[in-house]
């Protein structure tokens, strides 16, 4: 009796001591977890208060005027890269994004200016041809297996030169309905009135990807692209719809983009490519790290524009955001990959 007493009192410290050791490492774990989500932010923050107090920059970085041309400004950008994570999440690159942005807002704006039609009949022209490129692009990738990669760059090329061929080569600028330029470059409640529907893209694309069976599957598709064809996902059919929705939101990114500059520039196209996609992989490492999402997207958004913003009101040159928006891409790969790498070995080691 003595005995069973002496090994229960044993086997209740052994328990105990092993609660003890597990605690801390419990807590050291939601710590690399806080920081890991939420560095990206943080970094933001010590950006913003850095430039806000900086000799070079403080009389003019934090004032509501720049505020105001900063979130303008890259809510196009930021509409365009919430588009560019739809593929993503499925494993998919779609490097048209940007090209689809330049298209839909110069046709957009050839329609306004040669024919006269009412904005609403040219705002759905330009989603219209968003989702074209959209269809087509999900058929080249999800029907006839041609890597996406490939595929999505070809298209942007060809839809450069149209772009240029509808423009004549040269900007838009006759013709555009004043009402839509206020609209782009207005504030509602001192805010821009690009940011606000910036707010309703990102929900609905919030909703989309993390609320609905439709996003589940899309998760399961980039995590494992066989075994959810195992288990009854319709593999194909899923991809080629997360091309012709992001198709579609480029389209009104680009109808957007007329409201805000004022003008259907065949050019434009290539400025959002390569920004929308390093805001894309960058934000797979803050918020919830390891995949793509929203809130990590937006954050490295006004990440980069707050940066970029900052070192050019201080003096430095226009090739700065080429070298920030490049270095964040790399970055953003690099440590996307590093991440899954570590949840892997993680799940192995369990």
């Amino acid at each position: 009796m003595i005995d069973q007493r002496h090994t229960a009192r044993a086997t209740a410290m052994q328990s105990t001591a092993r609660s003890r050791v597990r605690l801390p490492r419990l807590d050291r774990e939601r710590a690399l977890l806080f920081g890991e989500s939420y560095g990206l932010v943080a970094l933001l923050a010590l950006v913003v208060l850095f430039f806000a107090i900086w000799g070079k920059t403080a009389a003019v970085f934090p004032t509501s005027a720049n505020f105001n041309n900063i979130v303008g400004n890259q809510s196009v950008l930021a509409i365009t890269a919430l588009a560019a994570i739809i593929p993503l999440v499925a494993g998919q690159f779609d490097l048209s994004v940007g090209a689809i942005v330049g298209l839909s807002s110069v046709v957009s704006a050839k329609l306004m200016a040669s024919t006269g039609l009412p904005l609403g009949v040219c705002g759905l022209v330009a989603v219209a041809t968003g989702t074209s490129v959209g269809i087509a692009n999900g058929i080249v990738v999800a029907r006839l297996g041609i890597n996406s990669l490939i595929s999505t760059l070809g298209v942007a090329t060809v839809l450069g030169g149209i772009a240029v061929s509808v423009a004549g080569n040269e900007p838009i600028v006759q013709g555009i309905s004043g009402s839509l330029v206020r609209f782009g470059t207005g504030t509602f409640l001192g805010l821009p009135n690009t940011l606000f529907v910036l707010v309703v893209a990102a929900l609905l694309v919030l909703y989309l990807l993390e609320h609905t069976p439709y996003g589940r599957h899309l998760h399961a598709i980039g995590s494992n692209r066989e075994a959810a064809r195992l288990v009854g996902v319709g593999v194909d059919r899923l991809v080629f719809r997360s091309f012709v929705l992001s198709g579609a939101i480029c389209g009104a990114a680009g109808f957007l983009q007329l409201a805000r500059s004022g003008s259907g520039d065949p050019q434009i196209g290539v400025n959002f490519t390569l920004p929308a996609l390093a805001a894309a992989f960058l934000g797979a490492t803050a918020i919830r790290p390891g995949r793509f999402n929203v809130g990590g997207t937006l954050v490295a958004i006004f990440f980069l524009a707050a940066s970029v913003s900052g070192l050019t009101l201080a003096g430095a040159e226009a090739y700065v955001q080429d070298l920030f928006n490049g270095s964040a891409l790399i970055a953003g790969v690099a440590v996307s990959t590093l991440i899954a790498r570590q949840r892997l070995r993680g799940r192995k080691a369990a």
